[in-house]
């Protein structure tokens, strides 16, 4: 049975020429300069993370800022900062009610 669907012709191309590399299959040169335009590309990427990589922090550096960090006040100790300056003010306020109480 033979298929009446009629063929596509795709052009030839010349055959590559052996050992000396200098072919006439433009369809490759253009897939070679291709993925040589995407080394470049991913070369420069791999130079700039490098780069970006250098410039990160060390881990000592990291450590000191993870201590500075935990030294900062909590919201507990936020309060009762606030909570003894409060009361402090407090008792310069009525001092005299204070020293009256205390003394009798």
């Amino acid at each position: 049975m033979a298929s009446n669907t009629p063929k596509r012709r795709l052009p030839m191309a010349t055959a590559l020429k052996d050992n000396d590399g200098g072919g006439t299959f433009d369809a490759m040169e253009q897939r070679v300069k291709a993925l040589e335009d995407d080394m470049k590309r991913v070369l420069q990427d791999t130079a700039e993370i490098k780069g970006m990589l250098r410039a990160a922090p060390s881990a000592i550096e990291f450590g000191e800022l993870k201590g500075r960090v935990n030294s900062l006040p909590t919201m507990g100790k936020a309060a009762t900062m606030l909570s003894i300056a409060t009361a402090v003010i407090v008792i310069f306020n009525n001092w005299t009610a204070v020293r009256s109480w205390l003394v009798g």
